[in-house]
């Protein structure tokens, strides 16, 4: 399988050859490593030559696997050196010696990645909050009624996003799919924006100036939608798939891949608050808003 021309195949011998790594091993590493051309595949093997080299009879061969570990900076390396760290796994001190500072290396490395992944979830998590605070505070700013079927919206948007994804499904080509998003986006603000104008004309137009009762016949409606969501598409949730040029994610770290889906809501929350702002800011609709 090492010397498959597919990919696939190549990658299965590596993850067998992984299973049972030891320096009687090394020849059949050093000769997969010299023909394969793929980098993640060689740094792959790279790391199972490491692992055979820990398990060398020899105290220097041992380090040369430690010091490559070292320089790896992956969780991969992290656990074969904690593993080979434990009690009675090796019993030479320089060897240990060296094991300790590899592994306190690739912990510092580690750490980066680590909280680069916790400000990216903060961000990307942020942004879906930011689109939905976003409309609250136009809503309540300008209208002064606290809509409490605002999730319900949302919701609307992503069912609509849902039955595009369903449309292109069963009725256009199957190339066609990736596309979808595209199309479903005017959709899902056009069905949000309808339900919501439909909320305005009839009941909160009534009730303007009283927020207590906009903020209880709005939790009304949302119960209203729940229930007309669940009777139309059922209690279960759906799912919307990911077209193919969101699928994936760009490696930042080794421990840390950034998803393109991600990516891309937060690329559009940035976009929408941007469009909102200049909307406010520099058009007659916004005057007219900033004068209310």
């Amino acid at each position: 399988k090492l010397s498959s021309p597919d990919l696939d195949a190549r990658k299965e011998g590596i993850d067998a050859l992984s299973a049972v790594a030891d320096e009687s091993k090394l020849p059949i590493i050093d000769q997969a490593l010299s023909t394969e051309k793929d980098a993640k595949l060689k740094a792959l093997l790279e790391v199972v030559r490491a692992k055979a080299l820990l398990a060398a009879a020899e105290p220097a061969r041992r380090i040369e696997g430690a010091r490559f570990l070292s320089e790896a900076g992956s969780p991969e390396a992290r656990a074969l050196l904690m593993e080979r760290l434990q009690e009675d796994a090796e019993t030479d001190p320089s060897v240990r010696q060296v094991l300790s500072i590899a592994l306190d290396k690739v912990n510092s490395s580690l750490a980066w990645g680590e909280r680069a992944g916790v400000v990216f979830t903060g961000i990307s998590l942020g942004s879906i909050l930011l689109l939905a605070a976003l409309g609250l505070a136009i809503t309540y700013g300008l209208m002064g009624v606290i809509n409490m079927a605002h999730g319900e919206l949302m919701m609307i948007g992503a069912y609509a996003t849902y039955v595009v994804q369903g449309l292109f499904r069963s009725h256009l080509p199957e190339a066609w799919f990736d596309w979808y998003l595209v199309a479903a986006l005017p959709v899902a603000f056009g069905a949000a924006a309808l339900v919501g104008a439909a909320m305005e004309r009839g009941v909160l137009r009534f009730l303007y100036g009283r927020p207590l009762e906009t903020l209880l016949a709005s939790w009304g409606i949302s119960l209203v939608l729940m229930q007309a969501v669940r009777t139309l598409f059922g209690a279960q949730n759906v799912q919307v798939e990911n077209p193919s040029w969101l699928s994936g994610g760009f490696d930042l770290f080794s421990n840390l891949t950034l998803p393109y889906n991600r990516l891309a809501i937060i690329a559009f929350a940035v976009l929408v608050l941007v469009g909102m702002t200049l909307l406010i800011t520099q058009t007659r609709m916004g005057l007219l808003a900033r004068g209310v």
